[in-house]
């Protein structure tokens, strides 16, 4: 087993054995997207207009969840130095570590928002949309989550702080992702270029991010 393959699995096995995995990420999205209607009210046409923002919503919340954890831990026990000493280029490096964890806790989100979307009333073809577009923002939620995880390392209470860093980067891929559901849903052409749009987001993200969360954590590690 290779270096990277070998932090990939232990990140996933992680996920598992100290968080809880996937359980808790699915059951703040389906918490999140089950209370919705409450504020929203009944309205059948309503709910559907609005379903594809509230799964970006409630998916950013869910990648949020466990950000602090995923650089934080290894800051305050020693394991991030390890891994800036093992030889191993440290882009390539915190890939694997946050995309082990993504795999790990976040696959249940595009399933749930499936679900969701036909609850709200979405017929089934642009709740499929909905749902890819969902499935195509997670690696993009979860790096940027990872760069803002790694600036906030060591810091005290630093969920909060996480969320005023990824937030704001997260919104451009919610809304193509939000946007591609919208218009499956709305039977507009733009969905397919909305859906691409995610997934370009999420490329670029997968290209770029990696580097700037190496840099991060090294500046946390001084």
């Amino acid at each position: 087993m290779s270096a990277l393959s070998a932090i990939f699995a232990r990140e996933a096995r992680l996920a598992w054995a100290g968080g809880g995995g996937a359980a808790g990420p699915a059951a703040f999205f389906l918490a999140a997207i089950t209370l919705a209607p409450l504020a929203i009210g009944p309205a059948a046409d309503l709910l559907a207009a609005v379903g594809p923002g509230i799964m970006g919503f409630a998916a950013l919340l869910s990648v949020l969840q466990s950000a602090d954890r995923l650089f934080g831990d290894d800051h305050g026990d020693g394991t991030a130095e390890l891994y800036l000493l093992s030889g191993v280029t440290p882009s390539w490096l915190v890939l694997a570590k946050v995309m082990g964890q993504a795999v790990a806790t976040l696959w249940p989100l595009p399933v749930i928002g499936l679900l969701g979307a036909l609850m709200y009333g979405v017929t089934i073809l642009p709740a499929l949309v909905g749902a890819l577009a969902l499935l195509a923002a997670i690696p993009a939620l979860s790096l940027i989550a990872g760069f803002a995880g790694a600036l906030a390392a060591g810091i005290r209470r630093s969920g909060l702080v996480i969320a005023l860093i990824a937030t704001p980067m997260m919104v451009p891929v919610l809304i193509f992702a939000a946007g591609a559901g919208r218009s499956a849903f709305e039977g507009d052409e733009r969905a397919l270029a909305n859906l691409l749009l995610t997934l370009a987001v999420s490329l670029a993200t997968t290209a770029l991010a990696p580097f700037g969360i190496a840099a991060a954590l090294r500046s946390r590690l001084g």
